[in-house]
């Protein structure tokens, strides 16, 4: 194995804690509320919420009668607004094996799903924003659905802006692992509370519990 020089991390799930999902629910109801749902359904907060596709949000937006971009960007703002709030309430934190990053001697970015502004208000909030050389992240826009993992255009993109030829990307997530295959750079599947049993069809090149043994793998 070639040595890497570079190191990509998902954000949610690995860096910071992930928030609960009945709250991310409650969000997306008042998300549909502001699109203009007098009622919504607990169904449709609920593909709202979390791992949304374009498919699903032109069918829950033609369902209401809804332009597509406006239940999206309705849903963006609420939900950066509701992270936003945990990571100032200390609800949405760091891992305690975080620190450990603090250490590493080579060029270090955050690839994630979550919207950019969140990342960088999380990364701002807890004094980590000078330990990464890049944040490759979503924009709020409904273009943006068709780039997220396991599509691998943030992983590249991350890796390019970094200029690193073998960088490792730890995910907690089938869809990291996925995207890592994709954009062919080695992958380490991080296990904590949430993903301890997780079964994953495809194979990532490392799987480990802890930050501390990503460290390691540099």
């Amino acid at each position: 194995m070639a040595e890497y020089d570079a190191l990509l991390l998902d954000h949610d799930g690995v860096l910071l804690t992930l928030t609960d999902r009945s709250t991310l629910r409650e969000t997306a109801l008042a998300a549909l509320r502001d699109a203009g749902v007098e009622a919504p359904e607990a169904a449709d907060a609920e593909r709202l919420s979390i791992r949304v596709s374009t498919d699903e949000l032109v069918a829950l937006a033609d369902r209401h009668a809804l332009a597509p971009e406006r239940l999206w960007r309705c849903r963006e703002d609420r939900i950066e607004a509701c992270l936003r709030e945990a990571i100032e309430a200390g609800r949405k934190a760091p891992y305690d094996d975080v620190a450990a990053l603090d250490g590493v001697d080579i060029p270090t970015g955050v690839v994630s799903n979550n919207q950019r502004r969140v990342i960088h208000h999380a990364l701002d909030s807890h004094d980590m924003a000078d330990w990464f050389e890049t944040v490759v992240a979503r924009e709020p826009t409904l273009d943006s659905l068709a780039e997220k993992k396991p599509e691998p255009t943030y992983i590249q993109a991350a890796t390019a802006a970094i200029g690193a030829s073998n960088p490792l990307y730890v995910g907690d997530s089938a869809t990291d692992v996925v995207a890592a295959e994709r954009a062919g750079v080695d992958v380490a599947f991080l296990r904590r509370g949430h993903n301890a049993d997780a079964t994953l069809d495809t194979r990532p090149t490392h799987d480990v519990e802890s930050l501390h043994a990503v460290v390691d793998l540099l």
